[in-house]
């Protein structure tokens, strides 16, 4: 049990945790979290993926070995308070008057001072010096001699047990905001609903737009926000980047806008004789809406938009790869004398490279518009409290580790034949040279 405890409580576990969790995140950072499947497999290769996703590079800080290393540092972190709070707490706390002169000889920084008056001039002239440097100071006499403990910075000691305390907190806090708290992105569309199922409410973007400077670049945007819950409005607010709204412990970040991915306002559509090229019809459709064409017997729906157009051939679905609009395609219902004839895709920058069978007509995607969505970033952190409290108790600690000594001096007074000799020796946990200079101002004044 020896061993584990040093195990448990070794600076060179703590070290390796570090390492070990600075790798992770180092990698969290350079491969994006949370995508899918085929986005890894796109960048990365399958090889590499298969990789990736062994040791759980595609979601590091909720994997097994991310949190067994949280959980190691924090029993190390107990551990070592363990065994050290109790040393501290006696350094801290302990005031000991009883002692010989021999005692303060036997410290490393010590010096004997002859002093030219009697014993309570002595005193008078120690302490005198002590409380000008901030001492507080005890004292005892004892058959004819006077015992002086002297000590300063005892908070420094409390230093190390703040920042452990501290980082504890930390760890507790990131526990209960990776445990309870979540974060997400919706991209929304001016007047859609959207449900927000971790606060059981919806938010509604009611309106969406862009600031410029004069010379075109974009200066801000802006979303102006709806909650709705249980079919009332219960907040509403405009956000900016570094101006979100919060409601049930959920925040909304403006973080991004974009194009639609999946959805399209207007599609237009050519449509010409398939035998003779002839262009019969330039029809411009609603998505989703089906539309009768004049002058034909065809109606036409555009059931899917893609911006970014991709086909897994092991699922057989289609799909969209990103969401920039690198390869646009609509799918439409094709109805010919009342009868389905087909549902297509149709591709923007390849025209007619699937023939449309069973139809007397050629279909061409000529243009389309796209809805403009705000992205969204929702956040709900319980943690984050803990965690800025944490924060704030290790900058403290810190700060009394590196600027706070704990020092303490024993002096003893004693008479001799010709005049009083002051025995004066002492110890600092930090700044031995710090020490020794205020030691030689102490003997100097006296």
């Amino acid at each position: 049990m020896r061993k584990i405890y040093n195990f448990l409580s070794s600076v060179k576990l703590a070290v390796a945790i570090f390492f070990l969790l600075a790798s992770g995140s180092i990698a969290g950072t350079l491969i994006e979290q949370g995508l899918s499947p085929e986005e890894y497999i796109t960048r990365y290769g399958e090889k590499w993926y298969g990789w990736i996703q062994a040791i759980r590079l595609t979601d590091v800080y909720h994997s097994w070995w991310f949190s067994s290393m949280l959980v190691l540092l924090a029993v190390n972190l107990a551990v070592c308070l363990s065994k050290r709070v109790p040393a501290i707490w006696r350094a801290y706390s302990s005031v000991n008057c009883d002692f010989t002169h021999n005692l303060v000889l036997n410290f490393k920084h010590h010096t004997l001072v002859p002093f030219q008056g009697d014993m309570e001039d002595a005193k008078g002239k120690v302490e005198s010096s002590l409380k000008r440097r901030k001492y507080k100071l005890w004292r005892e006499n004892n058959h004819g001699k006077i015992a002086i403990f002297a000590t300063k910075g005892a908070i420094g000691r409390l230093g190390p047990v703040i920042s452990h305390v501290s980082i504890f907190l930390i760890l507790i806090g990131a526990a209960l905001s990776s445990a309870i708290g979540f974060r997400g992105f919706l991209p929304i569309f001016e007047g859609v609903p959207v449900n927000v199922p971790e606060g059981n409410f919806n938010i509604v973007l009611d309106k969406f737009w862009i600031d410029y400077y004069e010379n075109g670049m974009i200066k801000d945007y802006f979303s102006s926000l709806s909650i709705i819950d249980n079919g009332k409005m219960v907040l509403s607010k405009t956000i900016q980047v570094n101006d979100p709204m919060q409601y049930k412990g959920i925040w909304f970040y403006q973080s991004s806008y974009g194009t639609a991915w999946d959805r399209a306002d207007k599609v237009f559509i050519r449509i010409t004789d398939k035998k003779s090229g002839t262009v019969i019809n330039d029809a411009t459709l609603d998505f989703r809406k089906e539309k009768e064409v004049t002058g034909t017997d065809l109606r036409l729906n555009v059931s899917n938009f893609i911006g970014h157009f991709a086909f897994d051939p092991q699922t057989k679905q289609v799909f969209a790869r990103s969401a920039e609009h690198e390869n646009p395609a609509v799918q439409i219902d094709i109805y010919e004398g009342g009868k389905l004839i087909s549902s297509p895709w149709i591709f923007y920058k390849y025209p007619n490279i699937f023939p449309i069978e069973g139809s007397k007509y050629n279909f061409i995607l000529s243009g389309y518009t796209a809805p403009q969505y705000s992205g969204i970033q929702i956040a709900k952190d319980p943690g984050v409290n803990i965690v800025w409290v944490g924060s704030g108790l290790l900058m403290v600690g810190l700060f009394i580790s590196f600027f706070i000594f704990h020092r303490r001096l024993w002096i003893k007074i004693e008479p001799s034949e010709n005049n009083t000799m002051i025995y004066i020796g002492g110890i600092a946990n930090k700044d031995k040279i710090g020490f020794e200079k205020e030691m030689d101002m102490i003997i100097k004044s006296l």
